[in-house]
């Protein structure tokens, strides 16, 4: 989970990052055809799909193809928000996306650059920015938190394997103060951690959502909705909340 994967056959090739579902058919795989070459490096998915069309009506098969797939062979993994647009970065994968605070990237690259706070900069487009950092050069993890006049720009983490920490948090803490607490990753307990990302429409994550349900104000997907305001716009995320219903609901009591 959260690797990247090269897929490709005789006629494209693409990066995509990996999530690993029960819900997939075995011997399939799905990618979303909405990605284009302004918001990732490689996930243009249609550059694998052959030109077949009906004989007849002329309309193309253009959903499915067959495919090879294996894992990229990554040596750094990193992840980065910004208040400002995030220009296209010297690595293999990198995927954008724009946020309320600004935007947030994923990358992956073979190449370690020499130095983790002179790539931010470049990255970022901010040399001459004040930074706070921890680098771990022999574990291969980075931290680094660009700032002016105490107000967090930007931040990039890096780590050898998929990053892990709370990405809300993150895209959260850009333009706030206290810029050097973003390196921990997480919200600290005098700040609520909204989790991962699940309602785009609404910006609402997974712990609200969980505490919602927990606490008995998100018995179904209609009343999670009024309560937090996920699935309540186009509503592709509400089969998302039934599941999450069913895994977080606490079972009554016996009478």
């Amino acid at each position: 989970p959260a690797d990247i994967a090269r897929v490709w056959n005789q006629h494209g090739a693409a990066l995509l990052r990996v999530r690993i579902s029960p819900n997939q058919r075995r011997g399939e795989v799905f990618a979303p055809m909405h990605w284009s070459a302004e918001s990732a490096a490689a996930a243009r998915i249609d550059a694998l799909v052959p030109a077949v069309t009906d004989p007849i009506s002329g309309q193309p098969e253009s959903k499915a193809a067959a495919v090879a797939l294996h894992r990229f062979d990554a040596a750094w993994f990193g992840f980065a928000v910004s208040a400002e647009a995030l220009e296209r970065p010297a690595a293999e994968y990198w995927s954008r996306l724009r946020t309320a605070s600004g935007w947030r990237m994923e990358l992956a690259g073979t190449t370690l650059p020499p130095d983790w706070v002179s790539y931010a900069r470049g990255l970022f487009a901010l040399p001459d920015a004040e930074f706070a950092s921890v680098v771990d050069e022999r574990r291969g993890l980075a931290r680094i938190a660009l700032h002016r006049d105490g107000r967090l720009l930007a931040a990039l983490f890096v780590s050898p394997e998929p990053v892990a920490l709370s990405r809300g948090h993150a895209v959260a803490r850009i333009g706030q103060g206290r810029a050097a607490a973003v390196l921990a990753g997480r919200a600290g307990a005098d700040l609520a951690d909204p989790g991962p990302l699940v309602c785009a429409c609404m910006s609402v994550g997974l712990n609200t959502l969980r505490a919602a349900i927990e606490c008995g104000r998100g018995a179904s997907v209609e009343a999670l909705a009024a309560a937090t305001g996920a699935g309540s716009s186009c509503g592709s995320c509400r089969p998302e909340l039934a599941d999450l219903i069913r895994r977080f609901q606490l079972p009554e009591a016996a009478e």
